[in-house]
C-alpha cells in the first residue's frame, strides 16, 4: 500500500472512530453469508468494531437455510400480502434452521473470523430470549399461525450486555407472554430493536447495492423526505424498495441514521462507516451535508482547507486569530461533521455593499458544484442584510466569477475602508454583482 494514501485514510478515519466510541450499531444479516463466504470478512470486520469500542448487535435471519430444510423435507409453505402461513410443523423446520445458522455465525464471531488481522480475538457473543413476540392473525381470513411481529424488546437486558462488551445475537425467533414460539422477520425485528435501545445506526447488509446512483445525482445519502420520493422510483428492485421503507420508518422513531451496504463488496462495513462518501446509501431525518453558520469549533476544519491556497496565493492569508473575530461572519459547508467548504461575508451597510472572501472547497469536493451552493448561500445573505451588492478580491479565480453574474470594476467602486487596506501587490481583481 502507498504510504501516502495509508495515511491520509487513517487521518480521516479518526473523526468517525472517536466519535464511535461508545455508540450502539445495530446489523440486520440474512444467511445467505453462510453459503457464499462473505461471513468470515463480516465476521472480521464486526470483531474489528468491537475492538473500537462500539456496541454491536446482530440480527440474523434464515431464509435459505429455512428454504432449504422446507424443500428436503417437501413442505410447502403459504405465502400472503402479509407475510408467510407458519403452521407448527413448519415451526418445527424453521427452529433446526435457526438454530444451526445461530451456531455458525456464533463460531464465526467467536474466532473473529477466519484468515484475518482479528482472528483469534475471541469475541464474547451472547444471545437469548430478548424479544417478546405477538402472533400476526387473522388477516383477510387467513390465520398465519405462529407468523408473529415483535411487541416489545427487552431493551435492559440488551444495554447490561452492551455494556460488558459482549456481542449481542438475535435470532428471528420470539416468544409471546404466553410461552409460545413465534417465527418474525428478521427485519422486523432489527428495526424494533434499533428503536427500542435508540441505537445510533442501524446497518441492513443487503444482496445488491443500497440505492444505485441515477443521471449523474448521487444518492450516497438522503434525507428521509427525499427517500419517500425514491420509492415511486419504477427502477428500485421491490427489496430495494422496502429496505427504503423501513430506513424511512426507522430514522421517524428516532434512529439517527440507517444504512444500506452492499455486504458482498469486501469491507463494506468499514468502506461505511469510516470514509467520508461511504460504500452504501444513508438515510437520515436531516441532511448528511448543509451549509450553516460558523461556530469557533470549526475554525480547524477552516483552516485545513484554506491553507494549501494561501500557500498558493490564491487566497490572502489569514491567521487563527483573525478568523476568531470574524467567525461570526462565516459560514461552512459541512458533511457529517467534517468541513469540506468555507466562506465569509464582510457587510459594508453604509454603501449597501458586501465582500465575498475566503470562498474555498476541500479538494475532494471539487467540480460537484458546491463552490456555486455556497455562493447561492452568500447572496442570500446579503439581501436577507439589506446589501444591493457583493464584491470578491481575485487573483485566480475571475473568471470562474464572471460565470456566475460578477463584472470587472474599479478600486474606486468598493467601500473606503477596503478600498484603504487593498494590497497593491496582489494585484487582485475587483469583480462585482448586483443583487
Amino acid at each position: 500500500m502507498d504510504p501516502e494514501q495509508f495515511i491520509r485514510g487513517f487521518r480521516e478515519s479518526s473523526p468517525y472512530i472517536h466519535r464511535f466510541r461508545g455508540q450502539t450499531f445495530v446489523i440486520s444479516l440474512e444467511d445467505e453469508s453462510l453459503s457464499d463466504g462473505t461471513l468470515s470478512s463480516i465476521a472480521s470486520d464486526v470483531a474489528l468494531l468491537r475492538s473500537l469500542g462500539i456496541g454491536i448487535i446482530l440480527v440474523f435471519g434464515a431464509f435459505s437455510r429455512i428454504k432449504y430444510l422446507l424443500e428436503k423435507n417437501r413442505l410447502h409453505v403459504e405465502t400472503t400480502p402479509s407475510g408467510q402461513v407458519t403452521t407448527e410443523n413448519i415451526l418445527g423446520v424453521i427452529r433446526e434452521a435457526v438454530g444451526s445458522v445461530r451456531f455458525e455465525i456464533e463460531s464465526a464471531l467467536s474466532s473473529g473470523g477466519d484468515n484475518s488481522s482479528m482472528s483469534g480475538a475471541q469475541l464474547k457473543v451472547v444471545s437469548g430470549n430478548y424479544v417478546i413476540a405477538r402472533p400476526m392473525g387473522v388477516i383477510n381470513g387467513v390465520d398465519h399461525y405462529f407468523t408473529g411481529k415483535p411487541r416489545h424488546i427487552r431493551a435492559d437486558f440488551i444495554k447490561s450486555h452492551i455494556a460488558s462488551g459482549e456481542v449481542v445475537l438475535i435470532s428471528p425467533l420470539g416468544v409471546s407472554l404466553s410461552g409460545e414460539l413465534f417465527f418474525l422477520d428478521s427485519r422486523d425485528v432489527a428495526q424494533a430493536v434499533a428503536e427500542e435501545i435508540r441505537a445510533q445506526k442501524l446497518l441492513f447488509l443487503l444482496n445488491e447495492e443500497g440505492i444505485p446512483e441515477r443521471k449523474g445525482q448521487s444518492t450516497r445519502e438522503l434525507t428521509s423526505k427525499e427517500a419517500k420520493a425514491l420509492l415511486l422510483r419504477e427502477t428500485l428492485s421491490p427489496n430495494q424498495k422496502d429496505h427504503l421503507g423501513r430506513a424511512i420508518d426507522t430514522v421517524s422513531a428516532g434512529v439517527d441514521r440507517v444504512h444500506l451496504v452492499n455486504r458482498l463488496q469486501d469491507g463494506a462495513l468499514l468502506l461505511e462507516l469510516f470514509t467520508r462518501d461511504g460504500c452504501g446509501t444513508l438515510i437520515s431525518a436531516d441532511p448528511f451535508e448543509s451549509i450553516m453558520q460558523a461556530t469557533l469549533e470549526d475554525i480547524p476544519g477552516i483552516l485545513e482547507i484554506i491553507r494549501p491556497l494561501e500557500a498558493s496565493g490564491i487566497l490572502k492569508g489569514r491567521n487563527r486569530e483573525t478568523i476568531e473575530t470574524d467567525i461570526s461572519l462565516f459560514s461552512v459547508t459541512r458533511r457529517d461533521r467534517n468541513i469540506i467548504g468555507c466562506g465569509a461575508l464582510y457587510p459594508f451597510f453604509d454603501q449597501k455593499m458586501g465582500e465575498l472572501a475566503c470562498l474555498a472547497v476541500h479538494p475532494d469536493y471539487r467540480r460537484c458544484g458546491r463552490a456555486g451552493n455556497l455562493l447561492s448561500w452568500f447572496e442570500k445573505k446579503a439581501r436577507e442584510n439589506g446589501l444591493e451588492s457583493i464584491f470578491v478580491l481575485s487573483t485566480q479565480t475571475g473568471h470562474w466569477f464572471s460565470e456566475r453574474g460578477f463584472s470587472p470594476c474599479r478600486l474606486e467602486d468598493i467601500p473606503p475602508s477596503r478600498r484603504a487596506s487593498y494590497n497593491h501587490q496582489r494585484k487582485s481583481l475587483i469583480l462585482k454583482k448586483n443583487l
